[in-house]
């Protein structure tokens, strides 16, 4: 398939700005375009809810978005070869935001990564869940609470105490398998986003994280395409969403 700059990267396109997709570890970071420059080469971005700054550092860059070709959907992307933060960048709305302009370098491309940003849950967005170990069922927000989400893991914060009771999730040990189907859920829509079922093993575990509370990491092992897919999308509108409020836009 042949990807045209002009027909892909528009202003206010969601787009994800990809960190070393080359390597073992790749991560993103969600964004919106502000502005286009072809001849230039240059596109100016939202700051990210996890901003760039001077100490950031990174082997590759890549600004990719999600596309409809015929009956799928993929994801194109351009490497880039520079970038410059923007302190005081006017929008139409005569408002002033933060900013970053990045210069990429053609092709446009096909890219295929599994990594995402790691969502922090709001008001709007929420999940709801239940997670099974042991054969035993834990529900939230009783039980623990998912503070964040992404599509290879998910943080949750687990209270000491349940009711006068230790509650049995501290007890979580590390490469432990557990069971979680968790419900998306966007405030403004009468049904739900889309219900997960998700395999998951520990992978961290912060008994020091406060008095009251444990921090556990999950990793997702197992997760069809089709439900990976809706998470992505689920966790992609949730941030741009976020920048739009953050920005002044609707």
């Amino acid at each position: 398939m042949t990807f045209h700059i002009e027909k892909t990267f528009l202003p206010s396109t969601g787009v994800d700005i990809v960190f070393n997709m080359s390597s073992l570890s790749p991560y993103s970071r969600s964004s919106i375009i502000y502005d286009v420059d072809y001849e230039k080469r240059e596109i100016t971005i939202a700051q990210p809810l996890t901003p760039f700054s001077k100490r950031t550092e990174y082997e590759e860059l890549h600004l990719t978005t999600v596309i409809h070709d015929k009956n799928r959907k993929l994801r194109a992307g351009v490497a880039c070869t520079h970038l410059k933060l923007l302190d005081r960048f006017p929008l139409a709305n005569r408002s002033i935001v933060s900013a970053v302009k990045i210069r990429y370098k053609p092709p446009i491309q096909e890219i295929n990564i599994r990594s995402a940003f790691r969502l922090p849950l709001s008001k709007k967005y929420i999940i709801k869940s239940k997670l099974v170990v042991d054969s035993l069922e834990y529900v939230s927000p009783k039980d623990y609470i998912i503070r964040d989400i992404s599509l290879t893991g998910i943080g949750v914060v687990i209270p000491k105490q349940r009711g006068d009771r230790i509650n049995p999730l501290t007890a979580l040990k590390l490469n432990q398998t557990l069971h979680i189907g968790v419900i998306l859920i966007n405030m403004d829509q009468e049904k739900p986003y889309g219900t997960l079922p998700i395999k998951a093993t520990t992978a961290r575990i912060n008994q020091n994280y406060s008095e009251t509370h444990i921090l556990a990491g999950f990793n997702i092992s197992a997760l069809k395409p089709a439900h990976e897919t809706i998470l992505n999308k689920f966790i992609h509108e949730a941030q741009v969403d976020e920048l739009k409020r953050l920005s002044g836009r609707t």
